[in-house]
This record gives structure tokens, C-alpha cells and sequence, in this order.
């Protein structure tokens, strides 16, 4: 039986304000797509967590630092979904 060490343990969530929020911080997410959604993957470990508890705490940052960040991300779905060809809107799913 092996052990899996910190480096494997991932940390997932559906919300990219709280993604933006981590991507300020220096953790970068791996965007992974499940169906029609994009999932935010981030490696798992006690500074992501502590950054996760500042967020749901309610820490403050630069409204326009996250707005960016948060749309950084959303280009990088939009991005991703183009090179798949899987588009939402007017234009027709592949």
C-alpha cells in the first residue's frame, strides 16, 4: 500500500472569486474541465488552507487586483473551450 505525500493531495472549487483570491496569493490553479463546468485545481497543503481560511474570513484586498485576477481566470476558460471547440452561447457546441 502506498502513501500518497502532500505533493498529490489536491484542493478543488467551482468559484473563481475565491480562485482569484488564491491566484493573488500565489497559488496558481489548474483549470480541469468536467462536464459542461471548469473546475479551479490547486495543489493542497497548509499555506493553500490558511489562504482559504483568510478568504472565507473575510480578508481584504484590492477590489481591482481581484477583478482582474478573476477575469484572467475566466479567460483562460474561454481560452481552453476554444481549443476544444466546446462553445456556449450563439455560437454551436462541437
Amino acid at each position: 500500500m502506498s502513501m500518497r505525500n502532500e505533493k498529490d493531495r489536491l484542493y478543488t472549487t467551482l468559484d473563481a472569486y475565491q480562485a482569484g483570491f488564491l491566484s493573488l496569493n500565489g497559488f496558481i490553479p489548474k483549470l480541469i474541465e468536467q462536464g459542461d463546468k471548469v473546475v479551479f485545481c490547486f495543489q493542497a497543503g497548509s499555506e493553500l488552507f490558511k489562504a482559504i481560511s483568510e478568504y472565507n474570513g473575510g480578508a481584504l484586498v484590492e477590489a481591482s487586483r481581484l477583478a482582474f485576477a478573476i477575469k484572467t481566470l475566466k479567460s483562460q476558460i474561454h481560452s481552453l473551450r476554444r481549443e476544444k471547440g466546446n462553445y456556449i452561447g450563439r455560437e454551436e457546441r462541437r
